[in-house]
């Protein structure tokens, strides 16, 4: 397990629910796939991965001025769109979405856990919170829902009590028009600096909106995302919400709490953006397989923390490693 910061409480049997975990994901993904054409286990279908810009503004107010935001400059950038759903599956479904931004040639130390040498990584979905929000419900969504059945899984919450999750489970799941016009938040906590933590968001500023079809096609998140670029950029403010310290109403362990706005507001310290670009292509999709995304690829003042983002590093770096192996497959 990571080191834990100050402000983190490990969970009980938090190491044997993460094992439990990859096992269980390890072995979905030996039946689903053949060798060769592995697939990520966590959004395994991707509606665009676009060459972007993501500009730290100027004149940012001292206390923001950290690590990554220390000083205005330009980063380039891949962000991938994507549908959660464990297998892919048509647009037309409703599905949560998810956006993942990598900024490249960042300078700065990262974090032990991180295998990338020059990157900083945002992952976010189009709801503020994780519903699965602490380690154990994280570990028995994936054994129940994989092993046995999602029905199995589903009377477990309504028998202890918490329904509520799978009202936001189903709520999360969204046909937008475009992977460019909804919002984004990272729903997980990260530190911001020695003595506060954060959460992030993307929210969308372009000047073109796009219109959902009349009929939903397979790919149709991807085609209305072509026509988007096809008539100018798309772009989007990445903001910051900063938590501070003693905030018992904001907790670090459960990502299913929101952080509410009203307390701590976001600002923006960035913007990102996507510039008129041709990405539905053979090479463009290779590429988006050969990625990989995880919020341990972090400089040492934005460390991932909270049980979620504990587990989720050791994860995707074990899922990472596991599929590039046995697909003999180079990481990008």
């Amino acid at each position: 397990m990571s080191p834990l910061c100050p402000f983190e409480t490990a969970e009980d049997n938090e190491e044997k629910n993460v094992a439990h975990i990859i096992e269980v994901m390890r072995h979905k993904l030996e039946k689903d796939y053949a060798p060769g054409a592995t697939r990520r286990d966590a959004h395994p279908k991707h509606t665009a991965l676009l060459q972007a810009s993501f500009t730290v503004d100027a004149g940012l107010p001292a206390a923001l001025r950290v690590g990554l935001f220390a000083q205005p400059r330009r980063f380039d950038a891949w962000v991938r769109f994507s549908n959660a759903s464990g297998k892919p599956q048509s647009d037309a479904v409703k599905d949560v979405r998810g956006c993942a931004i990598k900024l490249r040639d960042v300078p700065g130390l990262r974090i032990a856990e991180s295998d990338e040498p020059t990157t900083q990584d945002f992952l976010m979905i189009n709801i503020p919170t994780m519903p699965l929000g602490t380690v154990k419900l994280f570990h028995d969504a994936v054994y129940l829902t994989t092993e046995w059945s999602p029905l199995l899984f589903a009377a477990k919450l309504l028998v202890t009590g918490k329904a509520k999750i799978l009202k936001t489970l189903q709520g999360a799941k969204i046909n937008p028009a475009s992977p460019a016009d909804i919002r984004y938040w990272s729903t997980t906590p990260y530190l911001f600096g020695a003595g506060q933590s954060a959460k992030y968001s993307l929210v969308p500023t372009s000047a073109y909106k796009s219109s959902l079809p009349s009929s939903l096609g397979e790919h149709y998140l991807s085609e209305n995302l072509q026509r988007h670029l096809a008539q100018g950029e798309a772009s989007f403010d990445f903001k910051l919400q900063v938590r501070g310290t003693g905030s018992a109403a904001m907790p670090i362990e459960d990502a299913g709490v929101e952080w509410r706005e009203d307390q701590a507001p976001f600002v923006k310290v960035a913007t990102l953006r996507i510039a008129q670009q041709e990405f539905r292509t053979p090479e463009r999709d290779a590429l988006s397989e050969a990625l990989t995304f995880s919020p341990a690829h972090a400089l040492i003042e934005h460390r991932p923390i909270g049980g979620v983002n504990r587990a989720r590093m050791q994860i995707y770096k074990e899922q990472s490693a596991f599929r590039h192996q046995r697909d003999k497959r180079s990481k990008a």
